[in-house]
């Protein structure tokens, strides 16, 4: 984690919101529920729009950047130690 710089114009310093990479957000997504919230609502399928709505729910959550190659590894994790949901 680092502290983002500000980008405003003309105003210098160091922003108190901090900056996670792909990784740090990877374990931070891992640490909540919303996974197995996800694989729980959706009977443990769904299609491409649900995808883009955890997609988006995630980015809003401020998990962001993230690797979604890998959030789909967590959720295939997810659906196989609940293959019953």
């Amino acid at each position: 984690m680092r502290l983002a710089l500000k980008e405003i114009i003309g105003v210098g310093g160091i922003s108190n919101y901090p900056v996670y990479s792909a990784e740090e957000n990877l374990q931070r997504l891992s640490r909540t529920s919303i996974l197995e919230d996800f694989v729980r609502e959706n009977d443990n399928k769904w299609d491409h729009r649900k995808w883009i709505e955890l997609s988006e729910k995630i980015e809003k959550r401020g998990l962001y950047p993230i690797d979604f190659a890998k959030v789909r590894v967590l959720l295939n994790g997810i659906k196989g130690r609940y293959p019953n949901i």
